[in-house]
């Protein structure tokens, strides 16, 4: 047994002076004074990794724009050891053929564990694989489909699933595409998409509405629903963000926004926090018609470690948001260190807060909005009691597994 001791984050008790004893990838032990084979008194804080429930990482389709090595790289150096990749890959992961093709890529290439997204077509409920495909859950765009169509597939699989149905909560009513000649005008393009799409779904505790970004549209979340926020929709404005780089789907608001949804946060009203990592080359962002999406499953956790560390977060919202409650949304056993569970954490000195430099990120992206932004990134991370990333180096070249198999 290795046996490590410091300063660690007990679920339930928050950081404790204790020690944790890891077995086969389990946490088979925590107490003082635990014996081992190894025994490692770690500096800083020890927190379970973080999960985060949306990524694209764009293989099959468009590997130069990231693969599952780059963003599973990313994902670990940032402290999230469990990603769950979206279907709008090409071709769209929404059948047995397509998810055993992504899940074979992933397989052989991902450093983190991993879930697999099924995209919602017309007649999804009547497949005979619907029921059996190990998918982490279902994705329903707005794109390509009317209203009507849009609305009829959430209720149909809202009625039949046992899994979450996570929406792109924009009303396809009301998503326009007037020319761009400055960021605030993808906003105005999309402006009440999100509150008229919310105020319309119907309400079931499989709905889980994605990358929340207006007042509006938390006012309007269905009572059942889950949700979750992004960091740029925390941090990220049309005041402080300006370029076209910045375009995103949803897309940047105001600081008031920021304010609404960050309170929300604190307050538990937004349970999750997500990535919604969207990596496109800078080439492709500075052409005539930019596409939208921001990297940042690796400075997801560093950014709000950070915010913990100025006093504008605690600690133990966060720990929910990136660990525990999506863990519990998705059905995993995983996101807390407790006896039993599988030992995925991370080290952590909250004194280390510098500022985030290009050069030492990972996607193939090779850009952020948030470069230069102070950010706490993570010493060690472990994956299944493993050690995979060591001070922002990859330390081993064991792949990760599908948690829904």
């Amino acid at each position: 047994m290795e046996v490590f001791e410091g300063k660690i984050w007990i679920s339930n008790k928050g950081l404790t002076e204790t020690s944790i004893g890891i077995e086969n990838g389990k946490i088979k032990a925590i107490g003082p004074n635990l014996k081992g084979d190894k025994k490692t008194k770690f500096q800083g804080i020890m927190l379970p990794s973080a999960l985060d429930m949306h990524v694209h990482f764009r293989d099959p389709g468009y590997p130069h724009k990231e693969d599952w090595k780059s963003g599973s790289e990313s994902a670990a150096c940032g402290g999230v050891t469990t990603v769950v990749d979206m279907p709008n890959t090409n071709p769209f992961t929404s059948d047995v053929t397509t998810f055993n093709e992504k899940e074979s890529i992933a397989s052989s290439q991902s450093l983190v564990d991993f879930g697999i997204g099924v995209n919602v077509e017309e007649g999804l409920t009547q497949k005979e694989w619907f029921d059996t495909i190990p998918s982490a859950f279902w994705k329903l765009y707005p794109y390509g489909i009317t209203s009507d169509q849009y609305f009829s597939n959430a209720r149909e699989v809202l009625e039949k699933t046992n899994k979450p149905l996570v929406i792109h909560g924009e009303h396809p009513d009301y998503m326009h595409n007037e020319p761009l000649t400055e960021l605030a005008d993808h906003t105005k393009n999309r402006n009440n998409a999100e509150s008229k799409c919310l105020s319309s779904m119907p309400s079931s505790p499989y709905l889980h509405v994605a990358h929340l970004s207006t007042t509006d549209g938390l006012n309007n979340m269905p009572s059942l629903a889950t949700s979750e926020v992004c960091p740029h929709h925390l941090l990220l404005n049309l005041e402080n963000c300006h370029s076209l780089d910045c375009k995103v789907d949803p897309p940047l608001r105001t600081r008031n926004d920021n304010n609404a949804l960050y309170n929300a946060f604190r307050e538990g009203k937004i349970p999750i926090l997500a990535s919604d990592h969207a990596p496109h080359t800078i080439s492709e962002k500075r052409s005539k018609n930019p596409p939208s999406g921001l990297p940042g499953v690796e400075t997801m956790i560093p950014l709000m470690l950070n915010e913990v560390s100025e006093g504008r977060l605690d600690m133990n919202r966060l720990v929910s948001a990136m660990s525990e409650s999506p863990a519990s949304r998705l059905g995993l056993d995983r996101g807390r260190i407790s006896e039993g569970l599988t030992a995925d954490f991370m080290m952590v000195d909250m004194k280390n807060s510098k500022p985030i430099e290009l050069d030492k990120l990972h996607s193939k992206a090779n850009w952020t909005p948030f470069e230069g932004w102070p950010a706490i990134f993570p010493l060690k991370v472990y994956r299944r009691g493993e050690l995979i990333v060591d001070n922002g180096e990859i330390t081993t070249k064991s792949n990760g597994h599908n948690l829904f198999s």
